[in-house]
C-alpha cells in the first residue's frame, strides 16, 4: 500500500508583488481615463467594451500574484508543484527520496559561498522559522537546492525514502531542533 501525504503552502506577497499590483491598477486607471476623454465622444459602445476588457485584464494580472506550493510525498519521493492563481499548475521539483544528498533545517549562513546550478524557493517566506532544505543532483538541472516549509507529517514520510546516512543526519538535526 502506498503512503501518501500532501501539504499546500501559500506564498506571502512581498513588497515587489504589492508594487506590481499598484502599478497594474494605476495603468488600468490611466488607460480608462485616456479612453474616456478620447473615445467616449466618438465610440460609446467601444468604451464600454474597453472598460470590461481593462477590468478583466487587471483582475487577471493581479490574481497571477497569488502563488501556492503543493508538496506531495509518496513512498519517500517528493513532488513540489507551483500553483498560480488556482488556474495553472507547474511541476517545480520531482525527485526520489533516495537521490537526496541532504535534508536539514535551512540556515542561510550554511550555504554562503556554496554554488548551486538551480535554487528553488517553495515556501511561504524566504527566511524565518520552519524552513527546511534538501539538495540533490540531476542530469537536467544539475546540483539543486530546494527550500521548503514542510509540516512534521511531510518530513516523516520523506524521511522514510532517504538513504540511511541522510536519515541519520536528519534524525540528529531533528533532535537538535527539539532540544532548542
Amino acid at each position: 500500500m502506498d503512503a501518501f501525504v500532501e501539504q499546500i503552502v501559500v506564498r506571502k506577497k512581498s513588497g515587489r508583488e504589492y508594487a506590481l499590483i499598484t502599478g497594474i491598477v494605476l495603468a488600468a486607471l490611466a488607460v480608462l481615463g485616456l479612453a474616456y476623454f478620447f473615445l467616449l465622444p466618438y465610440l460609446g459602445v467601444f468604451f464600454f467594451l474597453l472598460v470590461l476588457g481593462t477590468g478583466y485584464g487587471a483582475w487577471w494580472l493581479i490574481t497571477e500574484q497569488n502563488v501556492e506550493y503543493e508538496y506531495s510525498v509518496t513512498n519517500g519521493d517528493i513532488d513540489i508543484d507551483q500553483i498560480i492563481a488556482r488556474r495553472r499548475r507547474k511541476r517545480v521539483v520531482s525527485v526520489s527520496g533516495a537521490k537526496l544528498e541532504s535534508c536539514q533545517p535551512y540556515d542561510p549562513a550554511a550555504f554562503v559561498g556554496r554554488s548551486f546550478d538551480r535554487r528553488v524557493e517553495a515556501a511561504a517566506v524566504s527566511s524565518g522559522e520552519g524552513l527546511w532544505c534538501f539538495t540533490y543532483r540531476s542530469k537536467k538541472n544539475g546540483h539543486t537546492l530546494v527550500i521548503f516549509q514542510p509540516e512534521p507529517r511531510v518530513l516523516e514520510l520523506l524521511r522514510a525514502g532517504l538513504p540511511k546516512l541522510v536519515q541519520m543526519e536528519l534524525d540528529r538535526k531533528l533532535k537538535q531542533n527539539s532540544a532548542e
